[in-house]
């Protein structure tokens, strides 16, 4: 059974706001520490993998 929760501080069906993306809904997690990674599905953007540290996510 998959964790709801990992390090990179977010949770499985969080919403979370993208600089260019716009609002989204985390749906997955991958790794840990500097490569770990989120899918997004973004309200009209589709569902998109992002690199954590760099993506910029806001929780909302």
């Amino acid at each position: 059974m998959k964790n709801n929760f990992n390090e990179t501080g977010f949770n499985l069906g969080e919403r979370v706001m993208h600089p260019k993306f716009g609002e989204g809904t985390i749906i997955n997690f991958e790794g840990s520490g500097p490569q770990s990674r989120v899918q997004v599905a973004f309200n009209g953007e589709g569902i998109k993998w992002l690199v954590t540290q760099y993506a910029k996510l806001e929780k909302l």
